[in-house]
């Protein structure tokens, strides 16, 4: 690939990687998850460099796909993530940077254009603070709302919702340690299982979050319970971090 583009100065590699991502936004309705994938992490890497976000929650698929894209080029060098970036849009569509001329920028054609933005998508639905329940504000990370609802409409703090999760598993989930201490102290169930038989320890593993997952251990979480698959937390795959958090080695 080096010597594809060995001729080109910093500078060029930079408008053409800019032409392609423009370019994609007009043809990314036609291409296949891999490719959108593809595109999406050397974005990602070639605008803002090695992956720091944290996991997206285990109920966000989309967002989750697109981060351990992203998390999968580690450090490679931003210019390498533009290069690749430009070689994959060449080899899908060799006359690409003629066209560009004839585009009307403003008009795109695809119906897709998360593969060259800079933000992973929020697929909660928007509510009205008058029509959110205890779990949206829980999600939210909204302490003093989640409580007064969870206290003036005698709310089960173990409830399950429609998605057969509790509050806590929404909290560690999220990786809202605040929250996820708020309702320890309040008496939550550490080691409730939603329908998988999944602790919040499990979600907090899954989604790697070890500020959530010490502050579990702390209060006592067990971590050999066994979800429907017959994983423990500590069985799950996650990072070195809460591996060690977990005692593994």
């Amino acid at each position: 690939m080096a010597d594809e583009f060995g001729d080109c100065s910093q500078e060029d590699i930079k408008d053409l990687f800019e032409g392609a991502s423009k370019y994609l936004r007009h043809v990314a309705g036609s291409q296949n998850g891999d490719n959108l994938l593809y595109f999406y992490a050397r974005y990602k890497q070639a605008t803002e460099g090695q992956c720091n976000s944290k996991k997206p929650g285990m109920f966000d698929f989309q967002g989750k796909q697109k981060w351990e894209a992203w998390k999968r080029l580690g450090d490679k060098p931003k210019e390498m993530a533009m290069l690749e970036y430009i070689s994959h849009m060449t080899s899908l569509y060799p006359g690409w940077e003629a066209e560009m001329d004839t585009i009307d920028d403003k008009q795109p054609s695809g119906g897709s254009s998360w593969v060259s933005v800079s933000t992973m998508s929020n697929t909660d639905p928007e509510l009205d603070n008058q029509n959110k329940t205890v779990f949206d504000w829980c999600k939210e990370g909204d302490i003093n709302q989640m409580s007064r609802i969870l206290q003036s409409e005698n709310n089960d703090i173990n409830g399950l919702d429609d998605a057969g999760m509790t509050l806590l598993h929404w909290a560690c989930d999220r990786g809202l340690s605040e929250m996820v201490e708020c309702l320890l102290n309040k008496k939550a169930n550490i080691d409730i299982q939603d329908e998988d038989k999944q602790t919040p320890l499990h979600y907090a593993v899954s989604c790697e979050h070890p500020k959530v997952v010490q502050i579990l251990l702390s209060h006592g979480a067990d971590k050999s319970l066994k979800d429907s698959d017959g994983l423990s937390p500590s069985e799950l795959e996650t990072s070195e971090e809460i591996r060690t958090l977990l005692g593994r080695t």
